[in-house]
């Protein structure tokens, strides 16, 4: 591939990305504009002020540091602090999400979500441990337990909400901006320890649910973080004076220390249920309205039993072997450039699923002997059968509510890209009346011979149309080595970006190298050889004794 690209090149592309960007997306999705997301932004801001104002005792409440003014500036102050926080973590780990106010708008929702919660264990938590201590513990309650109320708020909840709606880099950033505002929802003395056990949250709960696809594994997973926060609690229970001489000096006198370690194990036990039962129950809505896909969703279609999956293989085989190869080719890649493996993997299963409007019309499915049926149509009318399956594998997908990152990859696994066969036969067509004829050839309209799907805008949707691309070239090699499927692929992939199928996928020059050499050695891998078995001599005997079939007719496989 040349590595030069001219400037204007350049401002094309910009200018199409740009474009693409200020456009209406899915009926899911909205509209994008900075004004917008500055006015997501602010509703949640102001969400959690007057949430902040709601916990007594806690640093943000109205009392005896400040009158409502000041307190409300100083509030303000702190949540405008954590979002620009997360906002720069934002673009540096999630830039897609930074450029796409749904998902701007989600992540405020799942924030305001997390500040509910955050006040819902301030206020409830100290009642229920006061209430587990002896009456005559009354007056001095809130100095032993101030210093814990910060381990006690579900820090797990946003960061891994957000990595399952938006990725890993969005769970980062948004766990680490609440971890900064979440020092409004507790008493001074628990600021610092409630802020660097937020952060510690925020980037540990992103780690360790990347790449969870079910939901037992989530809870597990959650669970076992839920129980690094107890050990941090009982690690700060036991750095507080009061409560370590109830539990250990007391407790011979009085059930005073029995009564405060069932208060700590109940409000832990709760803190560890009360996350994960909130991530399982909004997630879902949230998928659904944000037309956000999760891998744990993703992984429900990922199953080769799927009704619409068991109709390609029943009614397409061809077509259904096809697509499994893409499926793996496109998973490897997806993998090799940290993309989704998941996503390419479930998108090249349904990217040909509209093929099953017209099986026969599609060279895969022909049965050996089969007469092509593009034969008798003229070049124009078989470009037209070929583009029309791609926008009945979106019909097909709506019918089976397939999620829309799947519908887009079928929507977008072709682009724009030429039919250089029928194109060539069509000018071959030409070239022969007009010699019959003695005149010039008439010029052939290219963009007849085009898809008129969108170009692939996603990094899973570009290497499912090259995997698509590869795997259909690859069955017309005469033979088949290592040399020949390099030279295969790159030609295929310089190809697609030199027509400017690539322009709008975040998709980088290292990245095609890399998916290159990933397309290369997997094709390498399902393409090998195998030795020849030898013979029983009386079947040699009958095979030269039958009269020799005839030879198949060259049924073009144009993708």
């Amino acid at each position: 591939m040349n590595p030069g690209i001219s400037k204007s090149r350049v401002r094309r592309v910009v200018r199409l990305r740009r474009q693409q960007r200020a456009k209406h997306g899915p009926p899911t999705s909205f509209r994008n504009g900075l004004s917008l997301a500055l006015a997501y932004v602010a509703g949640a801001i102001v969400a959690a002020l007057l949430l902040s104002f709601s916990v007594k005792g806690s640093l943000g409440a109205v009392g005896g540091h400040g009158g409502l003014l000041p307190t409300a500036l100083a509030n303000a102050g702190v949540l405008c602090a954590a979002a620009l926080c997360g906002r720069l973590l934002l673009g540096q780990l999630a830039p897609e999400c930074v450029s796409r106010n749904s998902r701007v708008l989600m992540l405020c929702l799942v924030a305001v979500a997390a500040d509910v919660l955050c006040v819902g264990a301030a206020v409830f938590g100290p009642d229920l441990f006061h209430g587990a201590l002896p009456v005559r513990w009354g007056p001095g309650l809130t100095a032993p337990f101030g210093p814990l109320a910060g381990f006690l708020l579900p820090h797990l909840f946003a960061p891994v909400l957000a990595t399952l709606l938006a990725g890993a880099g969005a769970g980062v950033a948004l766990g680490v901006a609440l971890a900064v505002q979440s020092v409004l929802f507790v008493p001074p003395e628990a600021g610092l320890a409630t802020v660097l056990l937020g952060v510690l949250a925020g980037i540990a709960a992103p780690v360790a649910v990347s790449g969870v696809r079910r939901r037992g594994p989530l809870v597990r997973v959650m669970l076992l973080l839920g129980l690094f926060q107890f050990a941090a609690l009982a690690s700060a229970a036991c750095a507080v004076p009061d409560l370590v001489h109830t539990v250990f000096y007391r407790i011979g006198e009085a059930e005073a220390g029995q009564r405060v370690v069932l208060a700590l194990a109940i409000l832990t036990g709760t803190v560890l249920l009360v996350a994960p039962a909130a991530v399982l129950l909004l997630l879902s809505p949230l998928e659904h309205v944000f037309a956000a896909c999760s891998d744990i969703r993703l992984d429900l279609f990922s199953d080769l039993a799927h009704p619409l999956l068991k109709r390609l293989a029943l009614e397409a085989p061809g077509t259904y072997h096809h697509s499994l190869v893409v499926a793996n080719l496109a998973s490897a890649a997806a993998e090799a450039v940290g993309a989704n493996p998941l996503l390419a993997l479930v998108g090249g299963y349904y990217h040909d699923v509209g093929k099953l409007s017209a099986p026969g019309k599609f060279t895969e499915n022909l049965a050996l002997g089969e007469t092509n049926p593009h034969d008798a149509l003229p070049p124009h009318m078989s470009a037209l059968v070929l583009s029309a399956h791609v926008k009945d594998g979106i019909a097909l997908a709506l019918d089976y509510r397939l999620p829309v990152p799947i519908r887009d990859i079928i929507e977008e696994h072709h682009g724009s890209s030429l039919m250089a066969f029928f194109l060539d036969k069509a000018r071959k067509q030409a070239e022969a009346k007009a010699a019959a004829s003695g005149a010039e050839p008439e010029p052939v309209d290219e963009n007849l011979f085009r898809y008129t799907g969108r170009r692939p805008t996603s990094a899973e949707a570009a290497i499912v149309s090259l995997a698509d691309s590869v795997e259909a070239a690859s069955r017309s090699l005469p033979s088949v080595t290592p040399a020949q499927l390099e030279k295969l692929v790159d030609s295929i992939v310089a190809a697609k970006a030199r027509d400017g199928q690539l322009d709008l996928c975040p998709l980088t020059f290292p990245d095609l190298v890399e998916i290159r050499r990933s397309f290369a050695a997997t094709l390498a891998t399902s393409l090998h050889g195998r030795i020849a078995y030898p013979k029983d001599p009386e079947e040699e005997k009958d095979a030269a004794a039958a009269p020799a079939a005839p030879a198949p007719a060259e049924a073009p496989d144009e993708k």
